[in-house]
C-alpha cells in the first residue's frame, strides 16, 4: 500500500461517494482527544488505482488529525453522518443518516465494535476507526468495504 493523502470533504458529498476509512493504533492521550467535527476523505493507493474513503475527522484550516477526535452519545454534525453512512454500508447497520449520535447509533457502534475485535464502549474513536472497514471508491465509482491502513 502506499503513502496517502487527505483533504477535507464538505457537506456536500455525494451520498453514493461517501465511505470511510483508516487504521492507526497508537494511544491518544483521552485529553487530546476532540470531536470529529466533519467528513475526511482519506486516500490510498490499492491495487494500482487510487481508493479512497470518507472517515469521521477533524479540521483545522488546511491540517487535520483524525486519529485526534472520537464520537458519542449526543454528538451531531458531519462527523457523525460519515459514520452512520460507513455502519450502514459496511455493517448493515440500517441508520437513518441524520447526524445525530443518538441510541441507535451507539448501538450500531457497539456492534461494529464486537464484529472488529476492539471494546465494545459505544464510543467511535482511533481504535474503532482503525479496525473498522470502510465504504471504498474510486474515480469509476463504489468499491465495496474495505480496510485502510495509514502508511
Amino acid at each position: 500500500m502506499g503513502r496517502f493523502k487527505a483533504r477535507v470533504v464538505g457537506s456536500l458529498v455525494s451520498a453514493t461517494m461517501l465511505g470511510a476509512g483508516l487504521v492507526a493504533l497508537t494511544a491518544t492521550p483521552a485529553s487530546a482527544i476532540g470531536t470529529c467535527t466533519t467528513g475526511v476523505t482519506i486516500t490510498s493507493h490499492i491495487e494500482f488505482s487510487d481508493v479512497h474513503a470518507v472517515v469521521p475527522g477533524t479540521s483545522s484550516g488546511v491540517s487535520w488529525d483524525p486519529m485526534k477526535c472520537q464520537l458519542t452519545s449526543g454528538n451531531s454534525g458531519a462527523g457523525v453522518k460519515a459514520l452512520q453512512r460507513g455502519l450502514n454500508s459496511c455493517y448493515g447497520a440500517g441508520l437513518t443518516v441524520d447526524g445525530q449520535y443518538g441510541s441507535k447509533t451507539r448501538s450500531a457502534v457497539i456492534a461494529a465494535q464486537k464484529r472488529v475485535g476492539v471494546a465494545a464502549d459505544g464510543i467511535f474513536g482511533p481504535n474503532t476507526r482503525g479496525a473498522m472497514y470502510w465504504p471504498a471508491f474510486d474515480d469509476n465509482g463504489p468499491l465495496g468495504c474495505r480496510y485502510f491502513r495509514y502508511a
